[in-house]
C-alpha cells in the first residue's frame, strides 16, 4: 500500500510541472510590446527632392552624449533622476535621425547635396562646405518642456575660415507618455536643423554672421 501510495504521489508531481509552468508562459506571451518612435516627420511643405545641387556639403557623423546613444527613450526629472523607458525605442540611433533632418534641412535651405563618404572630383563649380554638429542636450521633462541644445561648425573647402555656431531651445512638454516626448523632441531637433539649414544659406550668400 504504501509503495502504491508513493508511486501515486511521484505521478501528480510529474504531472504539476506543467500545471506550474502555464502562468509562466502566459505572462511571457502577454510581455508589452515594443514602440518606436522616429525624430523625422513627414514635410507637409514638401521637400523637392530632384533637382542639380547648387552647393556640396559634407555632413560628419553626429556626436551625441553618452545618454542619448542608447536605442531607448529616456525622460529626465527637475531633480536629475532618470528614467528608461525600456518599451520606447528610437526607430534608428538618435545621431542617424539628427544628420538626416539637417540634411533635409540643407535641401531646402540652399539646395545643398550631401557629399560624406562620396567622391567629389576636383574642380566642381558649385560651393564646397564641411559641417561638423555636437548634440549638447537631448533632454525630456515631463510637465515642463523637452529641451535640444546643439553646436555646429561650418567652413569653406578647401581652406576656408571655420564659423562656429550653437542653437538652443525648448518645447513644450504637458504630457508624461513617451508619445508626447518623442513628438517635442522632433519638434526641437527640427528647429536646431532648420537654423543650421539658414546658417548654410548665410554662409553661401556671402554674410558675415551666419549664426544669428
Amino acid at each position: 500500500m504504501t509503495t502504491l501510495s508513493s508511486r501515486i504521489l511521484s505521478a501528480l508531481r510529474c504531472l504539476a510541472v506543467p500545471v506550474v509552468a502555464l502562468p509562466l508562459l502566459a505572462a511571457c506571451g502577454a510581455s508589452t510590446p515594443l514602440r518606436y518612435h522616429t525624430l523625422v516627420r513627414p514635410d507637409p511643405a514638401g521637400t523637392e527632392v530632384s533637382g542639380a545641387a547648387r552647393v556640396l556639403v559634407e555632413i560628419l557623423p553626429v556626436a551625441v552624449p553618452d545618454s542619448v546613444s542608447r536605442e531607448s527613450l529616456v525622460l529626465n526629472t527637475p531633480t536629475g533622476q532618470v528614467t528608461v523607458l525600456e518599451t520606447d525605442r528610437w526607430l534608428a540611433p538618435v545621431s542617424d535621425e539628427i544628420r538626416q533632418l539637417v540634411a533635409d534641412s540643407l535641401w531646402r535651405s540652399a539646395r545643398a547635396a550631401d557629399t560624406y563618404q562620396a567622391p567629389v572630383p576636383t574642380g566642381v563649380p558649385v560651393p564646397r562646405y564641411r559641417l561638423a554638429l555636437r548634440l549638447e542636450r537631448f533632454d525630456a521633462v515631463p510637465g515642463q518642456a523637452a529641451t535640444v541644445v546643439g553646436s555646429w561648425t561650418l567652413r569653406g573647402l578647401p581652406d576656408g575660415p571655420v564659423q562656429i555656431c550653437r542653437w538652443a531651445g525648448a518645447q513644450p512638454l504637458p504630457g508624461p507618455d513617451a508619445a508626447a516626448a518623442s513628438a517635442a523632441l522632433a519638434d526641437g531637433s527640427r528647429r536646431l536643423a532648420d537654423r543650421i539649414g539658414d546658417s548654410l544659406r548665410r554662409a553661401v550668400e556671402g554674410d558675415r554672421d551666419i549664426c544669428s
